[in-house]
Parts: structure tokens; C-alpha cells; sequence
């Protein structure tokens, strides 16, 4: 089974883009992932984990291109000529 995803983020995937996975069922028995979780019930609600989550697999972010030659700025010379 994998991550299911927060209900909220689901319906506003328009406006917020890419659904957060739920880790937490709310007093209302809904998923909730944990900002919507705390928005909606404050942060003295109980935490209670939802049955069967799994965190998705971490994926590593793109590697940054190492700059080359070029792309740093020439020295300008300071010889001052006499």
C-alpha cells in the first residue's frame, strides 16, 4: 500500500500543486497530512498515526552542474603599465 495523500491537498491540487501524503487521521476520522492536521485541529489535538503509512521513498534532489571555465567572470589585469 502506499502513502495515501491528505484529502485537503488533494482537493486544492490546483492551488497548491503536488498533494502532501497523509500521516495522520483527524478527530473527524479524515487523513490528514501535518500542516492540515495542525490548521485544522491546533496543536493540542492528539496525534494519532494512520494505520499502514509508509513514508514514500526519499529521492535525492539534482545534482547542481559544476560551474566551468567560462562561466566565471574574467580578472581584469591591474599591471599598470609604465
Amino acid at each position: 500500500m502506499g502513502a495515501p495523500y491528505c484529502f485537503v491537498c488533494e482537493r486544492n491540487i490546483l492551488r497548491l500543486g503536488q498533494p502532501s501524503h497523509a500521516r495522520w487521521v483527524g478527530p473527524n476520522g479524515k487523513a490528514y497530512c501535518s500542516m492540515h492536521f495542525v490548521q485544522r485541529f491546533g496543536h493540542d489535538e492528539k496525534l494519532v498515526r494512520l494505520d499502514g503509512y509508509e513514508p514514500p521513498a526519499k529521492v535525492k534532489p539534482p545534482q547542481a552542474k559544476q560551474a566551468g571555465p567560462r562561466s566565471q567572470p574574467r580578472k581584469q589585469s591591474e599591471a599598470v603599465e609604465a
